[in-house]
């Protein structure tokens, strides 16, 4: 479905804005919080170790970061319900203060100058609109290359885009294909409607290769009927590229 979409506009996905999962067994619905972090190019370094900073500072937030070759940093943070937004800023407060005033003015010094501006969204992981593969072709650790494809959709439409992207699921069970995606739906702050889906590869050679391969697989006629259907919907259509960024996340604890 990548590619698919990919081959007609180089498409590209927030997402996920975290890695596909290993098994094959597709979660529930799930909210997150996404911090998009959009950073001067030559403040990166500066901008990662302060993040990673924070980290060591005990930040009490399980999150999962990214980020795309045009230097935005996406952290994914799963809520259980929208009140989860309430529960996460008293959380953050509480983190501030117990962190001790010099150690959180000397972080916010350090990341002087680094960031263009950054916005926040909620996003709402739709299984119906995803797919996993049943023999997943990536190993955990293995998806070093991410492609995200951003689908603005006209207004009205979105029900006929759901629609269309369940043809896609159903076409690659039916090919038994072995590479996935995530889909995401914008529910807040975003521009919406959205739709952000993720994809991954071991390397942008691997990833590119492997779309040609399903095309073939799914058939070229089919995948570009579902193209101009799916097309035909959007108002405005972006891709991005980029990586998964463990060292930056802030990842639960494994038991």
């Amino acid at each position: 479905m990548k590619s698919t979409l990919a081959s007609l506009v180089l498409l590209l996905l927030l997402g996920t804005l975290i890695a596909p999962p290993a098994s094959a067994q597709a979660p529930k619905a799930q909210l997150f919080t996404v911090t998009d972090v959009q950073v001067k190019p030559a403040k990166a370094s500066i901008f990662e170790a302060g993040v990673k900073r924070q980290i060591e500072l005990a930040y009490p937030g399980v999150f999962y970061a990214s980020n795309t070759d045009d230097f935005h940093y996406y952290f994914v943070e799963p809520i259980a319900n929208y009140a989860g937004i309430d529960t996460m800023n008293f959380r953050e407060a509480a983190w501030m203060n117990g962190a001790g005033k010099d150690n959180i003015a000397a972080l916010m010094k350090s990341l002087e100058g680094a960031i263009y501006h950054f916005d926040t969204y909620v996003f709402l992981q739709d299984p119906d609109l995803s797919y996993w593969p049943a023999k997943p072709r990536l190993k955990e650790g293995e998806s070093k290359f991410v492609y995200w494809g951003f689908a603005y959709v006209e207004w009205g439409k979105e029900k006929e885009f759901e629609d269309i992207f369940k043809q896609w699921v159903a076409l690659y069970k039916s090919k038994d294909v072995t590479s996935g995606w995530e889909t995401y739906v914008g529910k807040f702050g975003a521009d919406l409607p959205v739709y952000v889906w993720d994809m991954a590869g071991k390397s942008a050679a691997d990833f590119f290769t492997e779309d040609e391969n399903i095309t073939k697989l799914l058939g070229e006629e089919a995948v570009k009927t579902l193209n101009e259907k799916t097309m035909a919907c959007f108002r405005k259509f972006e891709f991005k590229t980029g990586r998964f960024r463990p060292d930056l996340s802030n990842l639960p604890k494994r038991k």
